[in-house]
Formats: C-alpha cells, structure tokens, sequence
C-alpha cells in the first residue's frame, strides 16, 4: 500500500515518532481535531465546487481521447509491453533453472597484444 508515495514502514516510523513527541492522550486529541477538519472540509462547498469541476475535466479528457483513437494505440502498446514482460519473466526463469555453465570468454594477455602489435609492424617496415 502506497499512499503519497509512503510506504506502510514510513508511516508505521511517524507514527512512533509522533507518539514519543506528543504522548498518547495529546495523540488523541490532535487525530480528533484532524479528523473534525477534514470532516468539514469535505462537507464544504469549496470541495463540491472541485469534484464538480474534475468531473468535468475528466469527460473531456475522455472524449479527446474517444475522438483522437489515442485509445487503439494505448491497448496495442499495452499488449506489446504485456508481450516484454512474458518474454523477460521466461527468460529470467530460464537463466535462474539453467544448469549449464556460463560460458568464460578468454581475455587476451596484454603483452602478448603488444608483441603482436611490433610484430606486424617490422614485417611491413622494410628497413
């Protein structure tokens, strides 16, 4: 569960902290009057106002992308990300149960590079 962002553990941490500062009775009565504001603030008609106008916003979003077809394409982008994501979870199941041993790729010496490197050289240098 995410709220904001915030994970269970960081809530369950202010919580704790909040209880060590303010005590458990100030804890009370500072939810109560926490809980009254939001009461009163939902029941205003500042908050009708706003879901009267997100409604509205949310039909036009809707319509513009009804009318656009941007909605084709989304689903298509859905399935092929859908599609990824079955190919990537196999094949991390498949190198997880692979029993076979990865195969060691031998990095040359680097002198032996070097020798090579003169080598090549003084056979085309004719002096």
């Amino acid at each position: 569960m995410r709220i904001f962002n915030i994970g269970i553990r960081e809530v369950l941490l202010l919580l704790v902290i909040m209880l060590i500062l303010f005590g458990p009775n100030q804890m009370r009565e500072n939810a109560r009057k926490t809980a009254q504001a939001i009461r009163r603030f939902v029941r205003s008609d500042t908050w009708r106002s706003f879901l009267g106008i997100y409604d509205d916003v949310n039909t036009i979003k809707n319509e513009m992308i009804r009318e656009s077809g941007i909605q084709e394409v989304r689903d298509s982008l859905r399935g092929v990300d859908r599609q990824l994501n079955e190919i990537d979870s196999e094949m991390r199941k498949n190198e997880m149960h692979s029993d076979m041993p990865r195969p060691v790729i031998p990095h040359p010496d680097p002198e032996s590079l070097s020798e090579s490197d003169n080598s090549h050289e003084s056979e085309s240098d004719p002096s």
